[in-house]
Order: structure tokens, then sequence, then C-alpha cells
């Protein structure tokens, strides 16, 4: 039996929609804005978008799955917060295939919580991920201002991505991704209303374009997530799943280069033989996860 064309392409399509909000969202921190208020905005867009999937039901309600999907959200807010600090200070075409290393992230921290072996191929995948991450800040003598943000707050968010994705993997089932989902982005989005009295300028004061860039990026950035969320359930496929979405590494390398400036981002203006050693760079961290989810 062939596998559905659509198991092949929504996660492909996620991975295209992050490379395009990523863009968005960096976009609308710019001018002065910063990413605490785009931030607010995105993650409460987010918490009505998967407001829905509550209807799709689950099991009886009980507390201990509540406060399970309550730190699940906590831990997933602390990833938003590195995610936004890289995207503002440091480049989308390092953050993002930084970002990719979430998946390898999650297989050493499953060694480490859930008695995985650690297997000589994770541990190529690993040597892989540094030598990419090489690749990436290669000029970071000439650019450390840009580059070592998107390194640190961008592995950083992997890491707080992953250990939310551990939490999920324990608990989600539990309930159901129907009751869990929604519960756990409700979460961000409170935490995130949570800051708007220690903004140090009030929403209201945003440029109505940066507002659109915020609420057009956080609505893309939830339905691709959506997106793979419902691969992963429709399809059972999940290391097929995560392999096609961390192509969005590569596919935000090639936007900047050859769209960034539709965002006005300015990130190809460091030359094309950076974004080459980027674009390897992103090339090579795929493989990495690929060997990852092989191990």
């Amino acid at each position: 039996m062939s596998r559905p064309l659509t198991a092949t392409v929504l996660p492909l399509c996620s991975a295209l929609g992050y490379a395009f909000a990523a863009l968005m969202l960096k976009r609308a921190t710019e001018r002065g804005v910063g990413p605490w208020r785009v931030m607010v905005l995105v993650n409460c867009t987010a918490a009505l978008v998967f407001a829905p999937w509550w209807f799709l039901g689950g099991n009886p309600f009980e507390w201990i799955h509540f406060l399970h999907a309550v730190l699940s959200g906590a831990t997933f807010f602390v990833g938003q917060i590195l995610t936004f600090l890289a995207l503002n200070r440091g480049d989308v075409s390092i953050t993002t295939p930084v970002l990719g290393c979430k998946v390898i992230l999650v297989a050493f921290l499953a060694v480490l919580f859930a008695g995985e072996k650690l297997t000589p191929t994770l541990w190529g995948a690993a040597l892989l991920t540094t030598v990419a991450t090489a690749l990436l800040g290669g000029e970071i003598r000439s650019n450390r201002e840009r580059v070592l943000p998107s390194l640190i707050f961008g592995f950083s968010a992997a890491l707080a991505y992953a250990s939310a994705d551990i939490e999920q993997l324990n608990w989600a089932a539990d309930w159901g991704f129907g009751h869990y989902a929604p519960v756990m982005f409700g979460t961000v989005g409170v935490l995130s209303l949570s800051m708007i009295p220690r903004l140090k300028d009030p929403l209201r004061t945003m440029p109505r374009r940066s507002v659109a860039w915020a609420i057009g990026g956080g609505a893309l950035l939830s339905v691709q997530a959506t997106g793979v969320a419902y691969s992963i359930a429709a399809y059972h496929e999940v290391t097929l799943t995560n392999i096609l979405y961390n192509t969005r590494g590569v596919w935000s390398v090639l936007l900047v280069w050859m769209a960034g400036h539709w965002f006005s981002n300015t990130e190809r203006q460091v030359g094309n033989a950076v974004m080459t050693r980027r674009l390897a760079g992103a090339a090579l961290l795929l493989i990495a996860v690929l060997l990852g989810l092989h191990h």
C-alpha cells in the first residue's frame, strides 16, 4: 500500500511555512519595536489557533493531566523567549538551522530520561552537528554581534523545545492531544499576557505594519505547527515527518538569500561566500538530524 501524498506534502509545507514565519517575525521586531510585544501577539494568536482542537475530545479531565499540559506550555514559553531573542539579535539564516538540532537533543534527553542507549550513530550525528555549527558561525570574528546570539539563543531554544517534546511524549497521550494542546498553548498565551505590564512600551503604540507582520507570522507559525502535529497523528510516521520538517533550516537560508529583500531582510548582504557556507552548514545539520533519527 502506497503512502498518501499528503504525508509528505504536509511536513514539507510546514517547513516552508516556518521559514516564512521566521522572516515575518524578524520583520515585525525591527524598527525599534523589539521582540517582546511581538511575542505577546504571536503567542496569543497561537492560543486562539489551537483552541478549536479541544472539540476533538480526549480522555476525562484530571488535575494531573492539566498540570502536565501547563508545565509543557511553560517549557515551550521559555523556548519562545529564547527564539525571539535569537531572531531579534541574530540572523534568521543561522537561527533556523540551529533550531533544527532539536531532534538530536530530543534523542539525548531520551537517553537521559527514557533509558535509551547512546549509539555510535548518534555520536556521529552529534559530531556532524558540531561541524555544521562551525560552518554556520564561520564569520564569527567579523560579525560576532549577530552570530553569537544566533548560536547561543538558538541552541538554548532548541533545548527548551526538546524538553517540551519529551514532556509531551510522556504525558500527552494520557489526556489526548485534543485536550492537551489547547491547555498547553493556552498556558503560553496566559504567560505572554502576564508580560504586558512589564513591557517598556504598550501594545497600542506598536506601528500597525509591525502588528500586521506579528499577527501574520504568529498565525502562520501556529498553522505550520498544526500541520506537523496532524501529520504525526494521522500517519504515525514520526521519524519521516521530522526529517521532512527539518528542511526548514535549508529553506530559511534559501529564502533569505533569494527573497529576503521582500521582508526588508538584509542578511544576504554578508556576501555569497558566507551564505554558501551557511547553506552547507544547514545541509550538514539536516544530515545530522537524519542520522540522529535513525540511531
